[in-house]
Parts: C-alpha cells; sequence; structure tokens
C-alpha cells in the first residue's frame, strides 16, 4: 500500500483543505508544537495547529502531529512529551504517530550536535518512552545524516522511523519502510505545489489508522479485551468442590472433570486423602478406581477396575500393597491411587 501525504505548520496558514482533499491527500502530520532555543526549555503550540487539525477531521484526512524537539536529556524529552499531551493532544484522535522531530536547522549552531550522540538519544527516548505510557503511537522524524550518525539505533530500534530523504526515489533503507518524505521546493516526484503552497510531500506504506484504531490507541480509546482462556482451578480447588457437591455423584462426576480437562484420579486421591486421611486400614470398604496387579493368581484383569470389595491384606513396602476381595474371593493387588475408600 501506498498512502500520499503532507505534513503542515504555521508556515502554511491559509491553505485550502478542500483543495489539497482534491488534490489526493489522505493523512496529514501537524507540527503541534516545538521547544525554542536559548535556554532549550521555553516551549510554544503551533498556531495553525488546532485550525489545521479540525480541518482535516472535517475533511476525512487522516491525521498525526510532531514536536520540533531540541531535548538533551531523558528528562527535557519527558517535559517536551507532557506539554505535547497537554496542550496538544489531550481529548483528541489521532490516525498518525505522534513523532518527535530530530534536526537541527538553526544557521550553524548546532544546537543538539554539540550534546552528542547518546544525549541526543536519551531525548528521544524520554519523549517516546512518556507519550508511550499516555497511550499513543510513536515515532522519531529525522533525515539520514541524523538517523546514521546523531541517534543510537541500538536503544530505539522500538520506535517507528519517518524518514526525510528528498528524491526521486524511494531511499534504500529500512529507515523508509513505513513514512518517506520526498518533498517541498526540492520536489522530484510531483509537483512541489499543494493548494497553491510549496508543501513538505510523504508516502507512508503502513496502515497506521487501522493499527492505531484496532489497539485503542491515540484517542481512540481502551481496546477491546480478547477473550482469554479461563485460568484452569488447582486440582485442591476442584477437590473442594467435589466436595461441595459441584461436580455431581459417581459416575457422572468422573465423566465431568474428564471433560473440564481435569485429572479425575488426581483430584479424587484428594477428597480421599480429606474425606478419609491419609491410611487404608484392613477391612476398609474401597472401590477399584484403577487396574490392579491381576488376581489372586497373578494375571492382569482391568474388568475387575470398578469393583466394590475390602482390603483384605496389605503388603507393606510393596509395588501394590493392598489386596482387595469380594465377597471373601481375591481380586487383586492394588496402589493406594487405584482404590476409592467408600
Amino acid at each position: 500500500m501506498q498512502k500520499f501525504g503532507i505534513d503542515l505548520s504555521r508556515h502554511n496558514e491559509g491553505i485550502n483543505f478542500d483543495t489539497l482533499k482534491n488534490e489526493g491527500v489522505e493523512f496529514a502530520i501537524l507540527r503541534a508544537g516545538y521547544t525554542g532555543y536559548g535556554d532549550g526549555v521555553s516551549k510554544a503550540k503551533d498556531n495553525q495547529f488546532e485550525h489545521f487539525y479540525n480541518e482535516c477531521k472535517s475533511k476525512g484526512i487522516g491525521v498525526g502531529a510532531y514536536w520540533f524537539s531540541i531535548a538533551k536529556t531523558y528528562d527535557e524529552g519527558v517535559a517536551e512529551a507532557n506539554f505535547m499531551y497537554e496542550n496538544c493532544l489531550k481529548g483528541k484522535q489521532f490516525d498518525y504517530p505522534i513523532y518527535t522531530d530530530v534536526e537541527d536547522d538553526t544557521g550553524g549552531r548546532e544546537w543538539l550536535r554539540r550534546a552528542g550522540k547518546e544525549r541526543i538519544t536519551d531525548g528521544i527516548c524520554g519523549f517516546c518512552d512518556r507519550l508511550e505510557q499516555l497511550g499513543f503511537y510513536v515515532g522519531i522524524y529525522a533525515n539520514r545524516d541524523w538517523f546514521n550518525n546523531w541517534i543510537n539505533q541500538d536503544r530505539v530500534q522500538k520506535f517507528d522511523k519517518w524518514l526525510a530523504t528528498w528524491s526521486s526515489a524511494k531511499p534504500d533503507t529500512y529507515l523508509a519502510d513505513r513514512m518517506w518524505q520526498f518533498g517541498g521546493e526540492s520536489n522530484y516526484i510531483r509537483s512541489p505545489y499543494l493548494a497553491g503552497q510549496v508543501v513538505d510531500q510523504d508516502y507512508c506504506y503502513y496502515d497506521y489508522p487501522s493499527v492505531i484504531k484496532n489497539a485503542g490507541l491515540n484517542g481512540y480509546g481502551t481496546p477491546q479485551p480478547q477473550p482469554q482462556p479461563t485460568p484452569k482451578k488447582s486440582n485442591e480447588e476442584i477437590a473442594q468442590e467435589v466436595l461441595a457437591g459441584l461436580w455431581g455423584n459417581q459416575p457422572e462426576r468422573q465423566q465431568n472433570l474428564e471433560n473440564a480437562g481435569y485429572d479425575y484420579q488426581a483430584i479424587q486421591n484428594i477428597v480421599n486423602s480429606i474425606v478419609y486421611g491419609d491410611t487404608l486400614n484392613v477391612g476398609d470398604t474401597v472401590k477399584t478406581i484403577g487396574n490392579g496387579n491381576g488376581a489372586s493368581d497373578g494375571s492382569s484383569n482391568p474388568a475387575r477396575k470398578g469393583m466394590v470389595g475390602t482390603i483384605a491384606r496389605i503388603k507393606d513396602g510393596a509395588k501394590f500393597p493392598y489386596l482387595i476381595s469380594n465377597d471373601g474371593i481375591p481380586v487383586g493387588w492394588y496402589t493406594k491411587e487405584a482404590l476409592q475408600k467408600i
């Protein structure tokens, strides 16, 4: 996919949005504001931001926003994000990311470059981390020189990129995979003029509106919870429910438990332990709920599973210590786990 868009600031005051729509503009990334030079702290909202936002919404043009940053520390980046949120983003809905604009066009003062690569990256991370905490989809705008030489790419991999490279073909770099700014006065692809003005122009190759809305970001509300499998209760919890009669009586109980994905035998052992204690004694009446070790002649006989009998003998230390008899006739040797005391 490829969508055509523009980015606007107060320098485009008076531009006609009906004409932009007719000329094929599908989205606009608006400058929300900027941090001023001098003390590097003063912040201002772009005086056309509200008007541009309302015009885009009324004309069905998707909207994103950017902040012109000079943050040189993590905390300065957070402060820019907080100001932008409180004064520009709060209460609005954005279809495209919220970007930090990292560049230096101050005629040689090189305000940011003096801070160095790691401090510049600190500012980016502070801005992006804070807006993500506030529920926004974020990204970084810069040209190739800044991305390659003044931003630590290892630290910003998770944030989307918006690459500024004015050329006649899409740059062969992952930095332009989602958003590429290709024009202005030196636009080589289309006319630099839109609605009678020189306008920075962009191609977007990613379906941001769907991703953002489906995730409930950028003011589009809380994401709809996805159905989650009901966590299984522990065997001990289910055993207590069995004792309370919630799983029915035999044989329905076993079927109900197994249909719900539970280990019937493990649960029944817990129930037996709770009701009868941990010991089985000669003379106790039991039900054979598992296969034993054969009849009195030592042969295996699974058919005897489910029989009621009494414990006739206990051979301590044996693999199958309990000899069960039915009406005085031995029916086999069993483990404790294969018996249900009744």
